[in-house]
Parts: C-alpha cells; structure tokens; sequence
C-alpha cells in the first residue's frame, strides 16, 4: 500500500523536471558571477541541495570571492556590481532586481524571466557558515531519506499557517531540519536497536504522530535539544537556567549557535501541533491524500483568513515604515537649520538624530518584505532622479515625503488605478482616508499640547511675578516700621 504521507510529501516538492531547470537557471547566474569574479565560487544553499524545496519556493545562492571582506559596505557593493551584471545580461527587470542593504544579511534578490514560472534568487556573500550546514542537512538526509518526507510535509504545514518566517517569530528551514534530526538522533539513542529499526521502516504515519507527540510534550523552559546527537539537557545541566517559553536547538558544530532564538512564536507553534495532532489521530493511517492536503493546508476559508491578517500586517509595518520615515526627516531638516544657523550640530543633538536614524534602520533590517519595499522605492526615487533633472516647476506637487509626482505621473497612476477593481479602489480610499484623519488627530493633540504648556509657563511665570510683587511689598512695610520705630 502506499504510504499517503509519502505520497503528498513527493507532490509538494520539486520534480525531476523542475530540478534539472533549476540547476540550468543555477548555471547561468553561476556564469553571471565568473564573469565578474573568474575566482569567485557560486554555490546553492539551503533547500534546494538539500533536495526539501517545496514548489514556488525561491533559491538561495551564496557567492564567496576570495580577499574580500565580510564588512556590510563591501558585500553591498559586491551585490550593487552583481545587479549591474544581471540586468545587463538581460536575465530581469529593473523592477524585480533590489539591493537590500538593509536587511540583517544584505542581499541581492531578482527574479530570473528565462524561467517559466519566473524563478527568485536570493543572493547573499562571504557567509561560509551557510555552506557548512547544507552540506551536514544534505548528508543527515541522504542518510535517512524518510526524513525529508517530514521536512517537507512540515514546512508546507507552516507556510500555510503564516509560522514560517524567523524575521515574525516563526520556524525556518533549518531549524524545522535540525528538528527533525534531533528528533530522529533521540530515537536512536534512547530506543533499543531493533525497536529503533521498526520505528524507521514503519509507515511515515506512524513517524509523523510521533514527532508531534515528542515536539508538544517537549519542555520549553526547561529543556535544550543538541541534534547530533539526539541529546536533552534538563534544567541545571551545563550551568543552564530556566528560560522563558522558547525552543533552544544548537547548531551541531556551533554550540553557540542557538537558531530557535528568533522564534517567539513558539507557543502558537505548539498549539497548532496540539491541533495537527489531534487531527492526523482523528483521521487514522488509513486517510486519503486530500485529506491529509486539507488538514496540513487548512480550509479555504483558514487560508483567506491567514492571508488577510499578513496583508494587514504588511500595511500596518509599512504605515510605522513611513511615519518613522517622516519624524527622521523632520528631525534631519530640523538638524540642518541648527547646522546653519549655529555653525555646528551640538552632541546631544547628534546623539538623538543617530537614535533615530538607528532605530528607523532596526525597523527596517527586522522586516525583510519590508525592507524589499524600501529597496524599491529608493529605485524609483533614482529613476525618477535621472529623468527628472530640472528643478521642481508649478506643474509638479513635490512632497519631501513621496516623490515628486508630476502630469505624466498622475496620468500613470489614473492608468493603473483603471486595472483595480471598485472594491479595491474604495479600500485604498478608506485607507489614505484614515492615514489623513489620524494625521490630523495627532497634529490636534500637539497643538493642545502645547498651547497646555504655554499656559502652564504663563501661570508658573504670573504666580514667580506675584510672589516677587508680595516679597518687595513686605520688604517696603518693614523698611517703614524701622523708619517709624527709629524716629
């Protein structure tokens, strides 16, 4: 009989044909890379070697060129030279080919047009450690390839539960792996060998519950996995403290490398698993592959909902994006006019405006969708920096905010607002319209604000005038009553 989890885990991931163009598609951004750096090494990382790639999934590259240096600076200029090259060679679009310095680890990312579908690439330097651990997940798996199965059907599981991305608390790719291979290591080192060997040849059913049940009743404060090999520390052991709820998995051969340090979404994770469990025991080994599909993917009515709450979450990241963009701006111009006036910036002055600068900068390396959009708008503002270079005219409605947006630019915008729908516009319409009323709500509370303060300096000021006014008149009738009592 075939083993339905096997079966869906073989549909998720990536057919031979699909493969085979990857690595066409691999190879000519390999060539893309030579051609700049005849030294340079372009490898694949991450789950498309380690053969764990789920359809529609992008791939990640990683260029090494030898003597350069690791710094932020150099590896954005690496990826600012790697984009010239690609877009010169004609393999994408100037708009789906962004340099984010931003994010945590700068990265180049563009889409390859020779691909059908389109494929993404994301493109990171001089990050060896990425290559140690394909290389391990790679041997791990082809040691026991039912592990892959689990993988797979896992990071399906949590991409259509939105718990799949480490920048909003939720699991990677590789942490799910190490996962499954501590889980697995565990097996090995506790159970008997016979038992153990029943255990991995059984139904990957079998193997699925398991996991859940070990991951679910795992102690989150207490407990710490080490993956290879299958080892548990308890509270106290290593000179560990109690912690708070978080999962604590090491890297094998980085023990200071904890990679569950960014998922503090754990506990939704865990409950999800509760209810994935309780459901696959619902369903019993026996159940069809649709089944399967629809209790890892969810309803169609989950899904909407779950893509709903990331679009509002994406809107409400990217309205805190513009309003820290527009508070530092201000804080900049303001900066400017103290420089010329006063001939210099004072320290604490510097010291709140590399705050911000800082903090919006956090703001944004924490996000990497985020951060894409940013890209994307610095690329437009150069764009619109080489074809506009004359000075801003009356036919222009320039806001130090947006970009200078002119008649051919609103007749752009007329073009594309023709391809949205009624319910689309009306949206976009409630929203700008909530942005202006909460603007002005705040530019309300300022003023009272301040006209408070005012006030307040007023009185403060009239009650110091009073007082000294009583302290002269008491003075006055005391120099009198001397006078008086001396005569």
């Amino acid at each position: 009989m075939t083993d339905r989890l096997a079966s869906l885990a073989a549909r998720l991931c990536l057919s031979t044909e699909l493969i085979t163009r990857r690595g066409a598609s691999v190879h000519r951004q390999r060539q893309v890379v030579q051609s700049l750096w005849p030294k340079a090494l372009c490898q694949p990382i991450g789950s498309f070697p380690t053969r764990t790639s789920l359809k529609n999934s992008d791939v990640d590259l990683l260029v090494s060129i030898p003597g350069m240096d690791d710094r932020r600076d150099c590896v954005v200029e690496a990826a600012t030279r790697m984009k010239e090259a690609v877009l010169g060679q004609g393999i994408t679009d100037p708009w789906n080919c962004i340099v984010i310095a931003g994010a945590r680890v700068p990265i180049l990312t563009y889409t390859d047009e020779n691909e059908v579908p389109p494929l993404k690439f994301d493109i990171s330097f001089q990050r060896e450690n990425a290559v140690k651990n394909t290389a391990y997940l790679t041997e791990k798996f082809d040691e026991r390839p039912f592990m892959r199965d689990l993988v797979v059907l896992l990071k399906y599981w949590l991409r259509e539960k939105q718990l799949n991305e480490v920048y909003k608390g939720g699991m990677g790719s590789y942490c799910v792996s190490l996962m499954v291979i501590g889980f697995f290591n565990f097996k090995r080192r506790t159970l008997a060998r016979q038992e153990y060997e029943s255990f991995i040849t059984g139904s990957r059913y079998d193997m699925f519950v398991e996991y859940l049940q070990f991951w679910t009743s795992w102690r989150y404060r207490e407990d710490t996995m080490i993956p290879d090999p299958g080892m548990v520390l308890r509270k106290g052991q290593g000179g560990r403290k109690s912690l708070p709820f978080m999962l604590r998995i090491f890297v094998p051969f980085d023990p200071g490398n904890d990679v569950g340090k960014g998922s503090h979404k754990i506990p939704r994770v865990v409950t999800a698993m509760i209810k994935l469990k309780q459901g696959m025991q619902r369903l019993g080994p026996d159940m069809e592959v649709s089944e399967l599909d629809q209790l890892l993917g969810g309803t169609p009515a989950e899904r909407e909902r779950l893509l709903n709450q990331k679009a509002q979450q994406d809107r409400s990241n990217r309205k805190m994006q513009l309003q820290m963009q527009r508070r530092l701006r201000k804080a900049e111009r303001k900066a400017e006019k103290k420089t010329e006036r006063k001939g210099k910036l004072g320290p604490a002055a510097t010291k709140s405006l590399e705050k911000l600068r800082a903090k919006y900068d956090q703001f944004i390396i924490r996000r990497p969708t985020l951060a894409t959009e940013v890209a994307r708008d610095v690329l437009r503002l150069q764009e619109n920096a080489d074809s506009e270079q004359s000075i801003p005219n009356p036919e222009h409605d320039f806001d130090h905010d947006t970009l200078m947006v002119g008649r051919d630019e609103r007749e752009m915008g007329s073009t594309e607002n023709a391809d949205k729908s009624p319910e689309q516009l009306e949206r976009e319409a409630k929203h700008a319209a909530t942005i202006e009323k909460k603007r002005l709500k705040r530019e309300k509370m300022l003023k009272e604000r301040e006209a408070r303060k005012k006030e307040k300096r007023e009185k403060k000021a009239q009650k110091k005038m009073e007082a000294e006014r009583k302290r002269l008149e008491e003075e006055g009738s005391k120099k009198a009553r001397e006078n008086e009592a001396s005569n």
